[in-house]
């Protein structure tokens, strides 16, 4: 077994690869934390019913959680630019587009798939709370934010947590994607100091 997978080498793929994790932390952490403050947004809006803004937000949920990430993730690599070049185009304000990080393009992508994913997550839990529990809070003085943030969000983010959690895992292994827009994360890592000997095996043990 010795001779079939190189134990040595898989010592000097982790150290290699080691460095970039906090990369892939980061994608992750921005990723999910303005996917959270998107994915409140829409669903906010979905519930409230707000004119032209929630069927824009339903429009939104529904693309996003269709499209592959990874077709996602190219639009928004290859559209970012022509958005910058028509605002341009119509305010004459310059955004130096090629100097924009490609790992803000990343978690652009990745917030984007995120927050529609979340959105559903939190509909799902706001519509588990019965709604006589708002009413009866509101019936005995407290204000709709007050039984908004007493009542029913409490057991709304007990319904929420666990599929909170496997999204926030779903994001973290989608980050190994991002390679293809030149972000070097834990996988790209990997993928780069395998080049040279194509030991592929050992370095995805590794990741």
């Amino acid at each position: 077994m010795g001779h079939i997978i190189d134990s040595t080498y898989i010592y000097g793929t982790f150290f290699a690869v080691i460095p970039y994790v906090k990369v892939t932390l980061m994608i992750t952490f921005l990723s999910v934390g303005l996917g959270t403050i998107l994915g409140l947004l829409s669903c906010v809006l979905q519930q409230n019913k707000v004119p032209v803004l929630s069927q824009l937000s339903y429009l939104y949920v529904l693309l996003c959680r269709s499209i592959p990430n990874m077709v996602l993730l190219y639009l928004v690599y290859y559209g970012l630019p022509i958005l910058f070049l028509a605002l341009e185009d119509q305010t004459g304000v310059h955004v130096p587009f090629e100097k924009v990080p490609a790992t803000f393009v990343a978690v652009v992508g990745l917030t984007l798939h995120t927050g529609a994913y979340l959105s559903e997550i939190f509909r799902a839990a706001l519509q588990s709370v019965p709604k006589g529990q708002m009413e009866a809070a509101q019936a005995i003085g407290m204000t709709w934010f007050q039984a908004f943030r007493r009542i029913v969000l409490p057991q709304a983010t007990v319904f929420a947590l666990p599929l909170f959690t496997n999204q926030f895992l779903n994001t973290m292994k989608s980050t190994s994607i991002v390679f293809v827009i030149t972000v070097i994360e834990l996988f790209g890592a990997a993928k780069l100091y395998t080049e040279e000997n194509s030991q592929y095996f050992e370095a995805y043990i590794v990741v």
